[in-house]
């Protein structure tokens, strides 16, 4: 396929940067992802284990560890060019809470969509998210002492939306444009296509619409793919998964 490739492109005048291009083997197991540079003809490609795409980081190991950790990264210096804002006693905290919504909380949650989420991955972004709140609105005085806010002070202040609610609610809705979209769209066909093959030993991992329809099901909704395409009732189902109790 490469080889295919670098001769029509050779037609257009175009040629294949050999240091710009890596490549990357995704594997359950570690000896087929550490297979080494590949050569073809007299060009070798250096491996790598992930790479930077759109700002989103994939990896060699199907799963989105180091990805949130990047968008957490990326929040905080989101976060530190807004400082002035922040601290600012000039505007209120009403105002400074929507500052993080519009200008903080999307750079973490950028790609969301397509995140299939553990619960160390949850507790991460709850306690980023809780860490800026904090900073937000400061100690609470009780008993002649300050002390800082509490989890559930910080749950009522932001009435349940917080950013683990907010990546679910983004994630239906996704499932949403995708379940109305035409069957020869390529993100649809993708999305119902299979891999056959062997599966290794042991329980698989969670699937991205596992993930999904389990969020649906607490929140007592079956059916989802007819119910998704009727767009107004599927808006209705995000806007209440945005601070649903059982997500």
């Amino acid at each position: 396929m490469y080889l295919d490739l670098e001769v029509e492109t050779s037609k257009l005048g175009m040629e294949i940067n050999e240091n710009e291009t890596k490549c990357m083997v995704t594997s359950n197991y570690e000896q087929r992802r550490n297979t080494g540079d590949l050569r073809i003809g007299n060009k070798t490609f250096e491996a790598v284990q992930s790479f930077q795409y759109l700002g989103i980081i994939i990896g060699n190991t199907n799963n989105n560890n180091k990805c949130i950790k990047e968008r957490i990264m990326t929040g905080n210096k989101a976060y530190y060019a807004n400082r002035q804002l922040v601290n600012s006693s000039l505007i209120s905290r009403s105002s400074k809470l929507q500052i993080y919504r519009t200008l903080v909380r999307p750079v973490v949650t950028y790609g969301s969509e397509l995140w299939t989420l553990t619960m160390d991955e949850e507790r991460a972004l709850a306690v980023y998210e809780r860490k800026i709140l904090r900073k937000i609105y400061g100690p609470v005085k009780g008993n002649e002492l300050w002390r800082i806010r509490l989890n559930d002070e910080l749950e009522a202040i932001i009435k349940g939306e917080n950013i683990v609610r907010f990546i679910k609610c983004q994630r239906i809705r996704w499932l949403g444009h995708m379940e109305r979209m035409l069957n020869t769209a390529i993100p649809k066909k993708m999305f119902y296509g299979k891999l056959y093959g062997t599966g290794r030993r042991g329980r698989p991992k969670m699937r991205w619409l596992d993930d999904v329809s389990t969020d649906l099901r607490k929140m007592g909704i079956n059916e989802l793919r007819d119910r998704a395409r009727d767009r107004e009732a599927w808006r209705r189902i995000v806007k209440e998964a945005k601070a649903h109790p059982r997500l």
